[in-house]
């Protein structure tokens, strides 16, 4: 059976780090369940056969994501200490490759509709759709109706409005066809580009919740949001429980040890992690089956407290 879906999961997370060192991005808990299920799921919602491309600690990145998928409906792409970009998994995995394939990025946290996504692309009959969303500044495209109608620089334009590609996609060969034959590669510079200035790109607006899940800040608040039902809810429920803190909620993980006086609105007490009785939780997450200490807000408790403030991020 041919691969009609890839979740792209084989990142550094640099941005990330050191949160990424102990636990490889896609597999990165959001009240314990891994991050990358959200796009797993979406796919494997309209997909027959969908592959995962793993690289930095794969092990754990498999483990965590297996359970989310039936047996026999995903298949593992294995890549070396440099990954191959995200064009450049699509590149290996070709001869395996359904006519058109649905990608999404593994950070992302969404409810893209990729049926949608597939009916859009279908009907258009260009070589590939994206997912995006409207931005005042830091787009990729700029677009008329389904189509975009210019290629937007980030790097040398990051003050420029339009839309932003939110890193799900349908592709089909001929667009996969315009991969280089070697060397890393990402899809922006080897198929949204060119695709886009020849017009031949088509586009459908998500106006739902997103969040690229790629530094601390971003993870506290994707934590956040989803304790606080602004975002998608994860596939399966999470395994703790959501108790009353104060003026808001907080999340006490399987296994979680943490007196309710020390919980604040936002705490978040990952599976295993225990809170000292003299501390105290606010806003912050606990990683999984640590210890924590003293007074931690705005943080990731990961061997102590990592300021996950916004004026911290590199976004």
């Amino acid at each position: 059976m041919d691969i009609d879906a890839v979740l792209f999961a084989a990142g550094r997370g640099e941005r990330l780090r050191p949160l990424s060192d102990r636990i490889p991005k896609p597999a990165v808990p959001i009240l314990d369940v891994p991050l990358g299920a959200w796009g797993l799921h979406g796919l494997l919602a309209v997909s027959e056969r969908a592959a995962i491309n793993v690289s930095h600690l794969p092990e754990a990145a498999l483990a965590a994501l297996a359970p989310y998928a039936e047996e026999g409906d995903l298949e593992v792409l294995l890549e070396p200490e440099e990954p191959f970009g995200t064009a450049g998994t699509l590149r290996a995995l070709e001869g395996r490759l359904a006519d058109d394939v649905a990608v999404w990025n593994g950070d992302l946290l969404a409810a893209v509709d990729v049926g949608a996504l597939r009916e859009l692309h279908r009907s258009s009959g260009r070589p590939a759709t994206l997912a995006v969303r409207r931005v005042e500044r830091g787009a990729d495209l700029v677009i008329e109706g389904h189509r975009a109608v210019a290629f937007i620089d980030r790097r040398t334009e990051p003050e420029a409005a339009g839309v932003q590609f939110l890193g799900v996609a349908i592709l089909s060969r001929e667009a996969r066809a315009l991969i280089p034959a070697d060397g890393a590669q990402g899809l922006g510079g080897a198929v949204i580009q060119p695709l886009a200035e020849a017009g031949e790109l088509s586009v459908m607006i998500h106006d739902g919740y997103t969040i690229d899940v790629g530094t601390p800040h971003r993870y506290l608040q994707a934590n956040l949001d989803v304790l606080a039902g602004r975002a998608p809810p994860p596939p399966h429920p999470p395994r703790g429980t959501v108790v009353t803190a104060g003026s808001g909620s907080a999340y006490l993980g399987p296994g979680a040890s943490a007196e309710r006086s020390s919980l604040g609105p936002g705490a978040i007490v990952l599976a295993g992690a225990v809170v000292e009785p003299s501390g105290h939780i606010e806003r912050s997450v606990v990683w999984p089956g640590l210890p924590a200490t003293g007074t931690v807000v705005d943080s990731i408790w990961c061997d102590g407290a990592i300021d996950a403030r916004e004026n911290q991020a590199t976004d």
